[in-house]
């Protein structure tokens, strides 16, 4: 295992060592101010009513203007596209909103306002709309490379689903680090783009371990409240409509917790990837890097 002189290890073990203690400090910021959860409620809330709007606003008017269904198509198409650039937005600045929280929470120990947040996003406001085109555009991509798994020629389904995939991974190398860059360092999008990847190999392990180890656990927690909730299903239409409403409601609260600590491990090893150090909370919290 090699070492650093007066640095971190970066052996395969201890960035292993290390994304875990990476995961463990996110449950325990997100648990300590559970408030970090309510910018990815907002994130959910906003992009489903961008949805619902520009669909239906899109849909309408291409019927009217177009005529008849063909019409309906193209506003649909048209609706389609605005609600994915909007929700990619949308999903940035929240991003970007807890992610500026969660970085003086872990660097100075104080517990910063939910406006907090907010303002530091909207110092980014036009970073954060270009990131969210951009974003937004290979979210499409992607998802038209996936379509084609559903092509009846058994080679442009395996073709679809092998550039899905390299496009998907190359995409979250080079992008992992580049909302902490905009929103903590200001940086441009340009700059942002050209430093993620190289922090990203100084911390590779650490990011997939951290990764893995939250979805992990939130599958796991997911899991076991759809056990818990499925004997209820056994005392009839009562039953059956409360657990689906205890099942949905801890799914939603895990989903959202976990995805709030997302962000808190993405701001620890944004940290350690450029001091080589744990943030300040985490040494507090006995967590070492």
């Amino acid at each position: 295992m090699m070492m650093m002189r007066d640095g971190p290890r970066y052996g395969f073990r201890e960035r292993i060592r290390r994304g875990w203690q990476v995961t463990k400090l996110g449950i325990k910021v997100v648990r300590a101010d559970p408030e970090l959860m309510v910018y990815m409620f907002f994130s959910a809330m906003f992009s489903i009513g961008a949805f619902v709007v520009l669909m239906t606003s899109t849909g309408g008017l291409g019927y009217f203007i177009g005529g008849g269904e063909e019409g309906l198509e193209q506003g649909v198409f048209v609706g389609s596209f605005l609600s994915y650039m909007a929700v990619a937005i949308i999903t940035v600045f929240w991003n970007a909103a807890i992610i500026a929280s969660a970085h003086h929470r872990l660097t100075t120990g104080d517990n910063p306002s939910f406006s907090y947040g907010i303002r530091q996003a909207m110092k980014c406001l036009p970073q954060i709309f270009i990131w969210g085109l951009i974003s937004g555009t290979v979210g499409l991509i992607i998802q038209a490379l996936e379509g084609m798994k559903q092509s009846d020629n058994p080679a442009a389904a395996v073709v679809g689903w092998i550039l899905s995939l390299i496009i998907q991974l190359a995409w979250w190398i080079t992008t992992f680090f580049v909302v902490p860059m905009i929103v903590i360092d200001n940086l441009s999008v340009r700059e942002s783009m050209s430093k993620s990847p190289e922090l990203f190999r100084n911390t590779w392990g650490e990011d997939i371990i951290s990764s893995a180890g939250t979805g992990i656990i939130n599958f796991l927690v997911c899991l076991t409240i759809v056990l818990i909730c499925l004997p209820l299903f056994a005392f009839g239409e009562i039953g059956i409509g409360f657990g689906i409403l205890l099942m949905f409601s801890g799914i939603a609260l895990s989903v959202l917790f976990f995805t709030a600590c997302e962000a808190v491990n993405r701001v620890s090893l944004y940290y350690f990837a450029k001091t080589g150090e744990a943030p300040p909370m985490a040494q507090k919290l006995g967590l070492e890097f």
